[in-house]
């Protein structure tokens, strides 16, 4: 029989929700996973899609509205997430299908790329898909942070939320696949009882916060500080902030905070496994490398010229056997068809990882993902390309 594609409207819900249990067997009840679906932080039951087979659905993903920063420009993209086929249709690459339509509707409405969180790489990797930088889960104690604070710190307000937009907008512009957030998404986080808000100000006002969770397993157990996120838009606010997460010392026995791959904060941590031991092979531990998402060029020309450049120059390129010429001047890009000798071969997959996931040409050629006419075009490629490693405190 054939499949059929549409949006979900409220009465499809039940049955989404026997799917979604069946795909994702969290402690969630029934209620956590409705509100999933028609109250999510990032979109609607309209970026939601379905697979039906007749009158039956069969499988379920959304497809998010999103932007993104890639070279300090914002660019959109379509967020894939709870891809779930029931129980009864797997085997039958129904999962691949729904992907697949997804990436068709990102094409029409104009996305520049597709990005998810996987549950398996392999699935995605044949579904186009590429990695980007890894990231790092520190763990360490507060006591481990070495600075004491230059600006002052307080507790965040409602007045405060233009503020830690700004923030929030300012660190995306510096950094790669950061999410611009909707007032939805905010929304979402403020409201959040959980969280701890702290900003610290400067002359100027608002010049970073902190948001931390902690967590207890029972009465007078050791409690453990999740950072969720620390945003700054200087240095003197980025060490203030990390010297309020210090300052809780005599409550929390650990703190974890994931980190970008450049960061380098594990470098000045002093002790920060203390409590702790290692073994004969590795003395201290102090944290695990975890993947970063995966991300899908929808139209290889669209997407170059939608993300910024911190570079100028300009390369001719085989992308998936034709020819282009890529050219970057003040910060943007254009492509067009070209002929003769090329610099650098790739496809989708490898543009994909070089040019929105952060990984550099030279490394790329390592893996045996791209070739490259000679070193000199090796190395403009790398110039022209480089962006800060890939990281974003807003999985979904």
């Amino acid at each position: 029989m054939a499949v059929s594609f549409r949006s979900a409207r409220a009465d499809d819900v039940e049955r989404l929700i026997d799917i979604h249990a069946g795909a994702f067997p969290d402690p969630r009840d029934r209620e956590a996973r409705s509100r999933n679906f028609g109250h999510n932080r990032l979109g609607t039951l309209d970026d939601l899609w379905l697979l039906r087979e007749g009158d039956t659905t069969l499988a379920h993903a959304f497809l998010f509205p999103l932007e993104a920063w890639f070279g300090g420009v914002s660019v959109r993209v379509g967020g894939v997430a709870t891809v779930g086929v029931a129980a009864e249709a797997r085997g039958r690459g129904l999962g691949s299908r729904l992907v697949e339509h997804l990436h068709e509707v990102a094409r029409r409405r104009g996305d520049a790329l597709t990005l998810l969180y996987p549950f398996r790489q392999g699935f995605y990797g044949r579904l186009g898909y590429a990695p980007t930088s890894a990231y790092r889960r520190l763990r360490f104690h507060p006591a481990a942070v070495p600075w004491k604070p230059v600006l002052r710190s307080r507790p965040a307000t409602g007045g405060d939320r233009a503020a830690l937009g700004a923030c929030w907008a300012a660190a995306g512009a510096r950094h790669t696949g950061v999410l611009a957030r909707t007032e939805r998404a905010w929304d979402a986080r403020l409201l959040d009882e959980r969280r701890t808000w702290i900003v610290v100000e400067g002359d100027a006002g608002v010049e970073g916060y902190v948001v931390w969770t902690v967590a207890q397993t029972e009465p007078h157990a050791e409690t453990r500080l999740f950072v969720r996120e620390l945003v700054a838009r200087t240095v003197a606010a980025e060490r203030s902030l990390w010297a309020v997460v210090g300052a809780q010392r005599d409550q929390i026995s650990e703190v974890r905070a994931d980190v970008a791959a450049d960061d380098p904060l594990d470098r000045a941590l002093v002790d920060a496994d203390r409590a702790r031991f290692g073994d004969a092979e590795v003395e201290h531990t102090i944290g695990e490398v975890a993947s970063g998402p995966m991300v899908r060029v929808v139209d290889a020309a669209r997407a170059l010229e939608a993300r910024g450049w911190l570079a100028e120059g300009s390369l001719r390129l085989e992308l998936d056997g034709a020819t282009v010429e890529l050219s970057v001047a003040a910060g943007r890009a254009t492509v067009s068809a070209a002929e003769g000798q090329v610099d650098v071969k790739l496809d989708a997959r490898a543009l994909a990882a070089v040019a929105f996931g952060a990984l550099p040409p030279s490394q790329a050629e390592r893996l045996g993902w791209l070739s490259a006419r000679d070193a000199r075009a090796l190395a403009r490629a790398d110039a022209l390309f480089a962006l800060p490693p890939y990281f974003s405190p807003d999985p979904f």
